[in-house]
């Protein structure tokens, strides 16, 4: 997936934790942060601190990729192949 902001990754964020059954209290339980952090990273994830977005991440389960703009097309035909 594709993500262009902060606000969209705060969403799919929010999404998944939604799907994974889990409350924001217990979302910031499972990794150390306060519902309130949960929150402001939900409402205002421009602001939030780098490796608390990673500890977020962790609870709901996602991870980050980063590949390089000029490969991605590349890596985009591979994935669509039959195995």
């Amino acid at each position: 997936m594709r993500i262009h902001s902060a606000r969209e990754l705060a969403w799919v964020v929010s999404s998944q934790r939604k799907k994974l059954g889990l409350t924001q209290k217990e979302t910031g339980t499972l990794v150390g942060l306060s519902q309130k952090t949960i929150s402001a990273f939900e409402t205002k994830p421009g602001s939030t601190k780098l490796d608390t977005l990673f500890h977020i991440l962790s609870a709901a389960h996602l991870e980050i990729r980063v590949i390089s703009k000029d490969t991605q097309g590349k890596i985009e035909d591979e994935w669509n192949q039959e195995w």
